[in-house]
């Protein structure tokens, strides 16, 4: 018995050692693992929690035994295991703003559920590492896209000269297809005869940027290609990035630009011609070779700011042409002023010309008066009868002309202006030069670009439009329908026109209000143009012809003088018949003569 009871306590002790041993492995084992580990008996009691389930609790892991699963975390789902014996396995638990995947079982004894447990495995970190992958993917597509969508073709390398990927724009650029090049060596493709010469191996050898012209062999293109070095953290190059551009495309460019200038310089040019073309609508007709010829220089003129001197009889459209060099010029925003030195007194010259400050005479307006320059600044001063200015301010104007700057009356500071002059006369400069009336400097500053307009008796083909253009604008202006009769323009055209395009316009404007009737006859022309009618010689024709031409003036400027066949005759001492046949002959519409002379 002794024996036998001594050898039961023997194996019992024996046996109680080994559960124990097997116990703390069980523990070190549960304490060891990474994952949280939790277990609950059937009621939900904690029974097992390992120190890693520490992460997710707020207690120590040693705290919570025998406390109920619900009071410590309320979304383990412990809970619904011991309810329906039904594992869950990868479900996504957050707690803490910590994810984890969580494996939840049930403890089975003998067919009966005798408690669950769970194992808590933390994936935050692989959980950021997926997102910044994600993210790192979106990059990389970006930049795919960002590539193949530049224009530009892009050849990339690596830091040893291996091509690692071009984009569409380089394989339509230079016909090279990208299957051709990637993984092969820069230098393998120039010795294989694709290349002349490799931007890449320039930049791994100098290690900075550098632009080549080069040659796609393949093609026969040409393109101009940059390379740029990239560099890591410790200064080594990892990768060369080219940017290559056709110069094909460039050239056509180039070509089309030039073409598009050329272009535009030709319309620019035809519009300056068109331009000149429609000068009656500033009251200045061109149909002469003599104003043809006039025009073309104001033309080239007004493209450049040297002083113009207009000169010409009175009454030739001077202003006129002054205008359209404005017009026409880049200054033509600005402003045009116009100063006649003929209609102002010497006295008031230089305050009109020169502006002057507050106080600086008797009766000066308060605040001071700007001058005629200051008020051309931008723009064009035009200087009209240049030839009346006194000799004391010939001075001052020189000064304005060669500084661009004058001193305003009663200032003492100096006013620097943007100004173009044009200065027009009827007087000879070059005589009043000589008589010491006119200062020779100030001649030669005026005279850079001498303009004459020739009087309208030296442009007879000026004379018809002139007179149609004015007999237009006068009809339309007071609503009239008036005409010049055949005679009548006959006789306007052997005038002399000593007033010139001035006197014309009035005698037409004259004709057109006070002749009763719709048709204008040689009878309304006025005794002071009648008077003025000299006979026509021209010595470069026939002897037969220049008589009959003297014959005609003088037949014609008779029976204008008289209105009267007979007294007509008798004055040239020819019978009426003759006079008759001889007006006939020389193509003298009698008609509006035998209405004064009728039964005579």
């Amino acid at each position: 018995m002794i024996n036998q009871t001594s050898s039961h306590d023997k194996h019992y002790n024996k046996k109680s050692c080994s559960d124990f041993f097997m116990y703390e492995q069980l523990v070190t084992i549960l304490e060891s693992t990474y994952n949280g580990i939790m277990a609950v008996n059937r009621d939900g009691i904690i029974t097992i929690c390992n120190k890693s389930a520490e992460r997710f609790l707020e207690k120590p892991a040693h705290e919570v035994l025998g406390m109920y699963i619900g009071d410590v975390l309320t979304n383990t789902g412990l809970i619904e295991v011991l309810k329906t014996g039904e594992p869950q396995v990868g479900k996504k638990l957050v707690i803490k703003d910590r994810t984890f995947i969580t494996n939840r079982t049930p403890i089975l004894k003998d067919g009966e559920i005798v408690g669950a447990i769970g194992v808590f495995q933390d994936i935050s970190d692989l959980d950021s590492i997926s997102r910044e992958l994600k993210s790192v993917k979106e990059l990389s597509w970006e930049l795919d896209a960002i590539i193949e969508s530049s224009y530009d073709g892009i050849y990339v390398t690596d830091g040893q000269g291996y091509t690692t990927r071009v984009n569409k724009a380089y394989e339509r650029i230079t016909g090279v297809k990208g299957t051709e090049v990637i993984g092969r060596n820069m230098k393998e493709l120039v010795q294989a005869g694709f290349f002349n010469q490799s931007v890449t191996l320039i930049v791994l050898e100098k290690r900075e940027p550098a632009t080549i012209m080069q040659e796609i062999k393949k093609t026969g293109k040409y393109v101009i290609v940059t390379g740029n070095p990239i560099f890591n953290s410790e200064g080594e190059i990892v990768c060369v990035v080219t940017n290559v551009r056709d110069i094909t495309e460039l050239n056509t460019l180039k070509n089309q630009l030039e073409a598009t200038r050329d272009l535009s310089n030709r319309y620019y040019s035809e519009l300056q011609h068109l331009r000149s073309q429609q000068l009656h609508l500033e009251g200045m007709i061109v149909a002469s070779p003599e104003m043809k010829t006039v025009i073309e220089k104001v033309k080239r003129v007004s493209q450049v700011e040297s002083t113009v001197l207009i000169q010409g009889e009175s009454g030739v459209g001077k202003e006129i042409l002054a205008k359209l060099i404005h017009r026409l010029s880049t200054r033509a925003d600005g402003p045009f002023i116009k100063i006649n030195f003929g209609a102002i007194p010497e006295n008031l010259l230089e305050s009109e010309l020169f502006g002057y400050e507050s106080g600086a005479f008797t009766g000066a307006r308060k605040g001071g008066k700007p001058g005629l320059v200051e008020l051309a600044n931008g723009g064009t001063l035009f200087m009209d009868e240049i030839g009346e200015l006194p000799l004391a301010m010939q001075v001052k104007l020189l000064r304005l002309i060669q500084e661009k700057e004058f001193i305003p009356i009663g200032s003492s500071h100096v006013q620097k202006v943007n100004v173009r002059f044009v200065a027009a006369t009827n007087k000879d400069l070059e005589e009043l030069v000589k008589q010491k009336r006119f200062r020779e400097d100030l001649f030669y500053r005026l005279n850079v670009v001498p303009i004459h307009i020739p009087p309208l008796r030296k442009r007879k083909s000026d004379l018809l439009p002139l007179i149609n253009h004015f007999t237009r604008h006068f009809n339309d202006l007071y609503s009239l329908n008036k005409r010049l009769s055949p005679d009548a323009l006959e006789m306007l055209k052997n005038y002399p026109w000593p007033g010139n395009i001035r006197e014309l316009e009035n005698t037409i404007e004259q004709l057109i209000v006070m002749t009763p009737g719709d048709e204008i006859s040689v009878s309304d022309i006025p005794e002071s143009i009648l008077d003025k009618l000299p006979p026509a010689l021209e010595i470069n024709k026939p002897l037969e012809q220049i008589l009959a031409k003297i014959e005609k003036d003088l037949i014609f400027k008779a029976l204008c003088h008289y209105q009267n066949m007979e007294k007509t005759a008798e004055a040239l001492g020819i019978h009426r018949t003759t006079l008759l046949r001889k007006a006939r002959r020389h193509g003298i519409y009698i008609t509006s003569f035998e209405k004064k002379i009728a039964g005579n």
